[in-house]
């Protein structure tokens, strides 16, 4: 495959980089996405497979994220733009402000559900029977054995990975947009701080409706004005 591999497909391009003394002894095209870039040489500490797992769970993430931050803003729903959430819901306007006012019982909340969901994913706790579309009942030790990141089974329930051909380029495709994404996120990060807290949704809306009075360089410019 062009994506795994020696032979796979390199960042920079071939004829920047040469596979036998640039590109790191363990960045070997094993894993989906690995275009032999680490300037930095993060994995040499022989710690890439858990990289990986974190990656791929920020991943996932930010892909949730993006649309969870276009799609409200642009449908004017109560608190869509999401420098403004927080507020909308602790001011009772949406939401439970009985939990969200108290800051120790929503984190509790928080820590606990999100230690539940990690301790299933990691194996650490046993996981729950359900049901899933299609595959119907499972029970939790149907994903002992299975890859933490991409169990498949119930959780691929359209069986869109059916081969491991199939699942190979869906992990390069899956982590090609959650990189993507990741930058996404950082851009709508810095969005909102040049732009006094504005979303994506009304930056683009305002840009395109004006493109040369209304963009990176006219809103970061420095008023000039003289005063007398």
């Amino acid at each position: 495959s062009k994506w795994y591999a020696p032979t796979r497909r390199l960042s920079p391009p071939a004829g920047l980089l040469d596979i036998n003394t640039d590109v790191p002894s363990y960045m070997n095209g094993t894993l989906a996405g690995d275009y032999g870039f680490d300037p930095l040489q993060l994995g040499k500490d022989g710690k890439i497979a858990q990289y990986r797992i974190a990656e791929v769970q920020h991943a996932r993430w930010a892909m949730l994220a993006v649309p969870g931050v276009v799609i409200p803003e642009a449908l004017g729903v109560p608190g869509g733009n999401w420098t403004e959430t927080g507020k909308v819901f602790l001011d009772g306007e949406a939401g439970r402000p009985e939990i969200l006012g108290n800051p120790y019982l929503f984190t509790a909340i928080e820590v606990a559900l999100l230690a539940g969901v990690e301790g299933y994913r990691s194996g650490k706790l046993e996981a729950p029977a359900g049901f899933a579309p299609i595959y119907g009942k499972f029970e939790g030790k149907d994903f002992k054995g299975l890859d933490p990141i991409n169990p498949g089974g119930p959780l691929d329930f359209l069986n869109v990975a059916s081969t491991p051909e199939d699942l190979a380029i869906l992990k390069v495709k899956e982590i090609k947009n959650g990189r993507l994404a990741m930058i996404a996120m950082l851009g709508v990060f810095v969005q909102g701080a040049t732009t006094g807290g504005e979303g994506p949704a009304t930056n683009w809306a305002k840009h395109v409706a004006d493109p040369f009075a209304y963009n990176f360089v006219t809103i970061s410019a420095i008023d000039r004005t003289p005063v007398l």
